[in-house]
């Protein structure tokens, strides 16, 4: 059911016209030769039961159009109304080619300046196959798409980037206004927002850093300061997905690590994995290498610091011997393996273990949002 019709004196838009204005059509609309766009068979001015003004085929032949759902023809008539408040030039069922040679009808073919826009309304099944394959068919056409979806349109979990806009609509009832979910506003709205370059492409970004754990220690070889790096956790890791903070490293941990030469090593792997050197030192830690040779002696577990000041490999054995005196002191002294923050600042002791946070920031997928409309009462 075409809301547009062609005439002696041009396309006619059931959408653009008022009530007086269509029933002065209904009683006109045979001198004008009305016509059908899609086959050229004469068109009819109806009214639907719920209030939508459409063209019907005088006599229905072998025109292939299909049907149009009530709410179909529904939701096209607003969109091309709201699109033409907006300011648009606004053609429905616009037939299309593409470079290839294959046709396209557009429900709502809306254009300014250079822009063309197809606004698509779907309300019967369509796979996101499809739905992609349609969107691209118009970017090779020079025109850009948007989709609304009715309740019963989506099929299979389709997910929708920026490079094909898809929206979805609450249940439709014919002579109340849609609403699109998750934007909580009517399709008018909606639309009219669309087309002044409201809605924006907006992906997200989060601080996710790293934690990685050291315990202060003397270079062997350059006898400089150093923080030799023991453990790190993934900034993702957290139970909620919240931002870690240093105090999150020892949850949950009730027993000292054994910092034997082999787990150690191995820690040290998968910090090398996560974290760059650049990152380790820019904290003012040591760095991380593979030396498979240390001491001129091969090595089984060859993942070791290296001095920040220096690059001498620090041979994980001395470092397993001087945590397990660390801890052991920390064991005699405080009685907590893992240095309690507070406790140590009422001693006033320096902290031999540390926790060095790695800035870290991860994108979530992008969403489309709504801006607020322009303040026209500001200056």
């Amino acid at each position: 059911m075409p809301i547009r019709a062609s005439s002696n004196q041009g396309d006619v838009h059931a959408f653009a016209l008022d009530a007086k204005q269509w029933t002065e059509l209904k009683a006109t609309y045979r001198d004008l030769n009305l016509h059908m766009p899609c086959c050229g068979v004469a068109a009819v001015p109806k009214t639907s039961n719920r209030g939508t003004y459409f063209f019907a085929h005088a006599r229905r032949g072998e025109c292939a159009t299909a049907e149009e759902s009530t709410e179909h023809l529904y939701c096209k008539s607003l969109i091309a109304k709201a699109a033409l408040d907006a300011g648009w030039t606004v053609t429905t069922e616009r037939p299309g080619t593409s470079p290839d040679g294959e046709a396209w009808i557009a429900d709502v073919f809306c254009e300014k300046g250079a822009a063309k826009l197809a606004l698509e309304v779907q309300m019967s099944p369509q796979s996101g196959e499809e739905t992609v394959r349609r969107q691209l068919r118009y970017k090779a056409s020079g025109v850009r798409g948007a989709w609304f979806f009715g309740a019963r349109a989506c099929r299979g979990a389709a997910t929708f980037g920026q490079e094909t806009p898809v929206f979805n609509l609450q249940p439709i009832v014919v002579g109340e206004l849609p609403i699109v979910e998750r934007f909580d506003v009517s399709l008018i709205e909606f639309v009219k927002a669309m087309l002044h370059k409201r809605l924006v492409w907006k992906i997200p970004r989060y601080s996710k850093p790293h934690l990685v754990e050291f315990v202060e220690d003397v270079c062997w070889a350059c006898k400089s300061p150093v923080k030799q790096v023991l453990e790190h956790l993934h900034g993702g890791h957290s139970a909620d997905e919240e931002a870690l903070t240093p105090e999150d490293f020892y949850a949950g941990r009730w027993d000292p690590p054994a910092y034997t030469v082999p787990s150690l090593s191995n820690s040290l792997e998968a910090v090398q994995a996560d974290v760059t050197n650049s990152e380790l030192a820019a904290q003012g830690l040591n760095l991380v290498a593979r030396r498979d040779i240390i001491n001129g002696k091969p090595t089984r577990f060859p993942y070791c610091n290296l001095c920040l000041h220096c690059r001498a490999p620090q041979n994980n054995h001395f470092l397993s011997k001087r945590l397990h005196a660390v801890m052991q002191g920390q064991n005699a002294d405080a009685g907590d393996w893992s240095l309690d923050v507070e406790e140590n600042e009422k001693a006033q002791e320096p902290r031999v273990f540390g926790i060095a946070v790695i800035p870290r920031h991860v994108e979530g997928g992008g969403t489309w949002i709504l801006g607020e409309p322009p303040n026209l009462a500001s200056p």
